[in-house]
């Protein structure tokens, strides 16, 4: 098991993360990772044509960044519920 990484006391099908989540201003991209994995950092945009491209996620973490008082993307459309 890594750490920050652990399997749901439910089940085998689903696990539960330590996640460090935040926007990069100057690139437009929301960055998610799990710091003491050593390995788990990626990012996530608006574009749907880029490899790294998901609307609807981008749209739902800029929405948990903004309820949470960070800094996030002004956005004029909400993620769907």
């Amino acid at each position: 098991m890594t750490y920050g990484i652990r399997k749901s006391e439910k089940g085998d099908k689903a696990v539960y993360m330590d996640m460090g989540v935040w926007y990069d201003e100057k690139t437009g991209h929301i960055h998610l990772t799990v710091p003491k994995s050593g390995w788990f950092h990626t990012t996530v945009n608006l574009n749907e044509e880029s490899k790294r491209g998901h609307p609807n996620l981008y749209m739902k973490l800029a929405r948990a960044l903004r309820e949470a008082g960070a800094t996030a993307p002004e956005l004029v459309e909400e993620a769907d519920e």
